[in-house]
């Protein structure tokens, strides 16, 4: 008995030890959090870099309310931007409140040229002034990124200076998101947001302005410039821009100052630009959709077999699978071929063959395959075709590795340490299916993608999108129904 109870002592005091060790989730120990820290110049930002070499990897930088200033910003780039920083795949930085001026902006833009791993940028609240060679010089390391969100928010000295200066020369294909509230903009601003956000160069997703002295007049402009020609925004914020105690000179009528009067003229505004944005959103999913529909049938019938033209001693390959993406294809060459001469099929056809669509002039496929997607645009579609017809963005002959199916949530219950009754680290036994004649193939848990948490991005949604952007079948793109050229 009191051996029993010893054992049974034991085993509750290990359980004890391990219930009360810290528990670290997988994804923060990338993270460098040191939000309040007493960061300071570069002491502060000397005392980042070596927390940084202390990790194998750093995915995001969360440093905000601290005082580095733009000595500590530019020691803190510098290194960023040095060989040894460039192996951190940083994805999100945050500097928000940090007394950070024009200088740091500056290393700030040096770190955006050519970085293809940063996605999110917080600037909000520094000490930023808007100069026009600092808002070029910023405007072309975006184009230059694939920086998705920024937040310049709460910088009220840019003023309308460094829009004017920034949105002609920004021209970001990646950049879904800006922040621009509380920036002293004035009525003067709209203009410059007009023209961008009517311009082929715009990919926004979202755009916020909030804050900013754009006046009836002003925010009326935009949105109906928004109702015009834009077709890629979806959410748009313009709280505390339109209605003002003190109508200037330049603001509409007299008759319009009366409060009542501009009240009703903002109402009409604000219903005009929900209106816009639900049609956008509306168009992007028919897009989408049609553009993932009109792949398939392009495989199907555009894309010519090798085997006939192959040597004798030449290998025919074959994709392992639907879902293997061993190897991503750049569609930059790809593209280039769009307008260089297509030879016509010659393919002999038996008795009784089914019509003989591959015989057709290839004007005539396109025309024909044009009315599986109505909604798409000439170039969309020719974009598509040209990528569903080439046999080199098939996926390779390489077989999959294990687990290239739907990664694991970690926080979910089918993410464990061994599983029930196992030692070591794996998936629970949830997560794999046999399936007839051997093998197994992975699922979902719990009927969701990423498991029963869902908060990690699925890899065929993320391939989804990544294709949609390549091909640029991400928005409605309006065209001369005459020319069938874009507007």
């Amino acid at each position: 008995m009191n051996s029993f109870f010893l054992n049974s002592l034991n085993q509750h005091a290990i359980s004890i030890r391990h219930s009360s060790a810290p528990k670290v989730s997988l994804a923060a120990r990338s993270h460098i959090e040191r939000m309040d820290a007493g960061l300071t110049s570069i002491i502060g930002a000397q005392e980042v870099i070596a927390n940084m070499l202390s990790r194998r990897s750093v995915t995001k930088l969360i440093l905000g309310h601290n005082d580095l200033g733009d000595e500590g910003c530019e020691e803190l780039f510098g290194f960023l931007s040095s060989e040894a920083g460039r192996k951190y795949r940083i994805g999100e930085i945050s500097l928000n409140s940090n007394g950070i001026g024009n200088r740091g902006l500056l290393a700030i833009s040096r770190y955006l040229q050519d970085n293809t791993t940063l996605k999110e940028l917080f600037l909000q609240n520094n000490a930023f002034v808007g100069e026009a060679n600092v808002a070029v010089v910023f405007a072309l390391s975006l184009n230059s990124s694939r920086l998705e969100t920024l937040s310049l928010a709460t910088n009220d000295q840019l003023t309308d200076t460094f829009l004017s200066h920034l949105l002609p020369v920004l021209d970001a294909p990646y950049l879904r998101e800006i922040q621009l509230s509380v920036c002293g903009l004035s009525q003067a601003a709209a203009p410059h947001l007009v023209e961008y956000l009517t311009s082929p160069r715009c990919h926004l997703h979202a755009l916020k302005l909030n804050g900013n002295q754009l006046r009836v007049r002003g925010v009326g402009s935009i949105v109906q410039a928004i109702r015009r020609a834009n077709y890629t925004l979806l959410r748009m914020e313009l709280y505390a821009t339109g209605l003002s105690k003190h109508p200037d000179d330049s603001d509409f009528s007299a008759e319009e100052e009366n409060t009542d009067v501009r009240l009703v003229r903002w109402q009409e505004v604000e219903t005009d630009l929900k209106r816009s944005l639900a049609r956008n959103s509306i168009l992007k999913y028919m897009v989408e959709k049609e553009a993932l529909a009109l792949l398939r049938f392009s495989r199907l019938l555009l894309l010519r077999p090798k085997a006939r033209d192959a040597a004798p001693s030449a290998t025919i390959v074959a994709p392992c699978s639907e879902s293997c993406s061993c190897v991503q294809i750049s569609t930059n060459t790809l593209f280039s071929s769009i307008g260089e001469p297509y030879p016509l099929s010659t393919i002999p056809s038996s008795p009784k063959s089914h019509f003989p669509f591959m015989r057709l002039p290839t004007e005539l496929q396109l025309h024909v395959l044009s009315y599986l997607s109505p909604t798409l645009s000439t170039a969309q579609r020719i974009r598509i075709v040209t990528y569903g017809s080439s046999s080199s963005t098939l996926p390779t002959l390489l077989p999959c590795l294990p687990g290239s199916g739907c990664i694991p949530d970690p926080a979910s219950p089918q993410f464990t340490v061994g599983g029930p009754a196992a030692g070591g680290f794996g998936v629970s036994s949830g997560m794999m299916f046999r399936k007839r004649g051997g093998g197994s193939v992975s699922a979902c848990a719990n009927g969701k993608c990423m498991g029963a948490g869902n908060s990690v991005l699925c890899r065929k949604e993320a391939e989804r999108s990544e294709w949609l952007a390549s091909v640029r079948c991400t928005a409605f793109e309006l065209e001369d129904e005459e020319t069938g050229t874009q507007v």
